[in-house]
């Protein structure tokens, strides 16, 4: 009990942090090329190096002010692709009535932005990764190797010359939280009535110490699984289907969206050692492993937005 009154003064501290706003920082055009950006999307959430001519460095994505920083900064880089970040802020009942009774409920924001049909759509695809992290965690691989992958992604679709539905890239808040953040956005999702064709959701997918460039997916439909396994066949990348279910897909699937999860292989035993400690770090990453996924996936997607 006084570990948890601790704790709770302990969160209630940090909302008087001082908060870093979008227009606070002034980030450096990423390099042209996609892996090279990625590295430094990277590099940069896990505090590997500091924000661009700022002496901020984001440590860690667990506190108020933390994560305030960590997405003012995918806030500039989603701008550097002619692209606009929309902040989501929601509040969520906190499922333990005694911390709800100090604290209240959980408050958080996600960020996302949209790339447009060319076409009359009103459908959507929904690809998302969480932001935070565990306490004291760098993060490179839970998740900022998911952000790095969905910025490589956001970046083709937005040159697409062509595109029949429309795309949502969004970065969730508080997945360490019990899934707080995307719990939040699939409410999003249903109070906007948006026609949604599917969600696929990111988590871990930057370890690859046997080098075969695999993949799983976590309970996807069987479309979903073909959809995948057709484009990973002509990139000669193997994929291993589990019924994984405790990341932010699940918070879509609860309420009837098609969703799936798309992680390492965590199941197959070829995952990070290092998850939600402080050897969470940049040096773990196997960049060319980003590099194959964000081809995958772009592939996959961009079969999917060509549908009609």
């Amino acid at each position: 009990m006084i570990k948890l009154i601790s704790f709770s003064i302990f969160l209630i501290s940090l909302l008087g942090c001082n908060s870093v706003s979008n227009e606070d920082l002034i980030v450096d055009k990423l390099p042209l090329k996609t892996i090279e950006a990625q590295t430094k999307i990277i590099s940069v959430l896990t505090g590997n190096e500091t924000i661009d001519n700022t002496s901020y460095s984001i440590n860690s994505r667990t506190t108020i002010e933390e994560r305030q920083m960590a997405r003012a900064y995918i806030s500039q880089i989603i701008k550097q692709l002619n692209l606009t970040p929309i902040e989501h802020k929601y509040q969520e009942p906190n499922t333990n009535a005694f911390i709800d009774l100090l604290i209240g409920p959980f408050r958080g924001t996600n960020l996302f932005t949209k790339v447009s049909s060319k076409t009359s759509s009103n459908e959507y695809i929904v690809l998302g990764a969480h932001y935070d992290t565990a306490r004291n965690c760098p993060g490179a691989n839970d998740n900022a190797s998911a952000i790095a992958i969905l910025y490589g992604v956001l970046k083709k679709l937005s040159n697409l010359q062509s595109r029949n539905k429309n795309v949502i890239i969004v970065f969730f808040d508080q997945e360490e939280e019990d899934l707080v953040g995307s719990r939040a956005f699939a409410k999003y999702l249903i109070k906007n009535n948006l026609n949604v064709h599917s969600v696929h959701t990111f988590d871990q997918i930057g370890w690859d110490k046997d080098a075969d460039k695999a993949i799983e997916l976590e309970l996807p439909t069987p479309e979903i699984e073909t959809l995948y396994k057709t484009q990973a066949d002509k990139l000669n990348t193997p994929i291993y289907i589990t019924k994984v279910n405790s990341t932010d897909h699940q918070s879509f699937r609860e309420v009837g969206f098609n969703a799936v999860g798309i992680t390492e292989e965590f199941v197959n035993g070829d995952t990070t050692p290092f998850k939600d400690t402080e050897n969470d770090t940049f040096e773990t990453i196997d960049m060319e492993y980003i590099a194959s996924t964000t081809q995958l996936i772009f592939e996959v997607m961009q079969q999917l937005v060509n549908e009609n």
